[in-house]
């Protein structure tokens, strides 16, 4: 299958999620957007919500911008997903890398925000001055390591390889 179509089969489903949880006058904030492909969708898919789209890389905040100028319901904002202090109803986030899946869901279940969220590779994951790992209480009380919680070789493997 090629990457575009993933891409859109991806999108679709994420969409037909959050469609299915969205309510008129909803806050939807698609964190680590890029170029806005998966916010730009629920913009014109949920034209009575307002969609926020956060990305910290200029070039792809630029692509948004441009790309949601004929959209009245959504905004874009360039700055790191720990910097937003906005509510919401809803938090997306399609391939956030490394921690910033972990980061979107902390900050969905602070506000008790529905979220609907695809991570991307796991290799990526490490330590922060606001995250540390293993995240949950079980792992924490088996006495693993981080490194040994990440399984970095299986990460790194199952981000690059075909099974």
């Amino acid at each position: 299958m090629s990457r575009i179509k993933r891409k859109c089969q991806q999108l679709e489903n994420m969409a037909n999620v959050v469609c299915g949880i969205a309510k008129d006058g909803d806050v939807i904030v698609d964190f680590c957007s890029g170029g806005g492909h998966l916010g730009l969708l629920l913009a014109f898919l949920l034209p009575k919500c307002k969609i926020i789209m956060i990305e910290n890389k200029e070039a792809s905040v630029r692509r948004a911008v441009a790309r949601a100028k004929s959209l009245e319901n959504a905004i874009v904002y360039q700055c790191n997903l720990d910097y937003f202090n906005g509510s919401f109803d809803v938090g997306v986030a399609l391939h956030a890398c490394g921690v910033a899946t972990d980061l979107v869901l902390q900050r969905c279940i602070a506000v008790r925000a529905a979220f609907v969220v695809c991570p991307c590779c796991y290799g990526g994951v490490r330590n922060t001055h606001i995250l540390t790992y293993p995240r949950s209480e079980v792992f924490r009380g088996l006495g693993i390591t981080a490194e040994q919680y990440y399984f970095p070789e299986i990460g790194r493997a199952s981000c690059r390889e075909r099974v």
